[in-house]
Parts: C-alpha cells; sequence; structure tokens
C-alpha cells in the first residue's frame, strides 16, 4: 500500500443478551462470555473483528446485555 492509499472499513453493531427468565440476584457473566465468544468467532470467519463492547441494559446491578461493534477492511482506496 503507498501513500496514497487509503483503507475504507465497513462497521456491524449487534445486541446480545441470554435467553430466558433472570431471577433477580442471577449473574449472566458466563453466559454472556459465551455469546461473545460465539457472536466473535463466526464473524471473524468473515473478517470481522471486536473493537468496542458496550453495556446497554442492566438489571439489579448486574450487565444484561451488551452492544458489540465489529469492523472489517472493506477495501483500499487510492486517494
Amino acid at each position: 500500500m503507498s501513500d496514497t492509499d487509503q483503507d475504507i472499513y465497513e462497521y456491524k453493531t449487534v445486541s446480545v443478551s441470554p435467553e430466558g427468565i433472570r431471577v433477580k440476584g442471577d449473574d449472566v457473566s458466563d453466559k454472556l462470555a459465551k455469546l461473545v465468544e460465539n457472536q466473535s468467532t463466526n464473524l471473524a470467519k468473515s473478517g470481522w473483528r471486536i473493537i468496542s463492547i458496550i453495556s446497554s441494559m442492566k438489571s439489579e446491578g448486574a450487565v444484561t446485555k451488551l452492544l458489540i461493534t465489529f469492523e472489517r477492511l472493506k477495501r483500499t482506496q487510492k486517494i
């Protein structure tokens, strides 16, 4: 790539949350970790990589939903 090339990226944001009814005091950390692992492994096969994870919902102080943003190189463009 020369000094006149510019990388163009595309982004994808997904929401992950464990299924089922949650009871007060439930720790869903392991479930969320497995969901993140599955999403990132599946999307990595198509060139996506995680650039951000944000908790988007909490219940009784515990995170119950995450927003994960992925990035991948779309193309290199001459400028």
